[in-house]
């Protein structure tokens, strides 16, 4: 059996990671752009998104970023772990903050 076959990802797992990496992406977009409305917003002296708002996209980019890095280097149970978390973490800023 050859090695590097041993360490790649099957598909279901590059599929996940595949689809959390986009997710990673849009939060990282999502957090520059709350940074950048609340910064507009207090130059113009309009209420903006808030403090909370952008704290808590900046906070979940880089934990979804982390997690996103731990499932592309990894090809064990981390992989598909950390694909899950980068969805909940994800999920979870996208519901509270857009759609609740």
């Amino acid at each position: 059996m050859d090695v590097e076959a041993a360490k790649r990802p099957s598909r279901t797992f590059g599929i996940l990671r595949a689809v959390s990496g986009v997710l990673a992406v849009g939060l990282v977009l999502l957090a520059l752009g709350n940074i950048g409305v609340q910064f507009y917003a207090n130059s113009r002296d309009l209420p903006g998104p808030g403090v909370l708002s952008v704290v808590a996209h900046v906070v979940a980019a880089v934990l979804v970023v982390g997690g996103q890095i731990v499932a592309d280097r990894y090809a064990d149970w981390r992989a598909p772990v950390a694909s899950l978390g980068v969805l909940v973490v994800a999920g979870a800023t996208l519901w509270t903050f857009w759609w609740a």
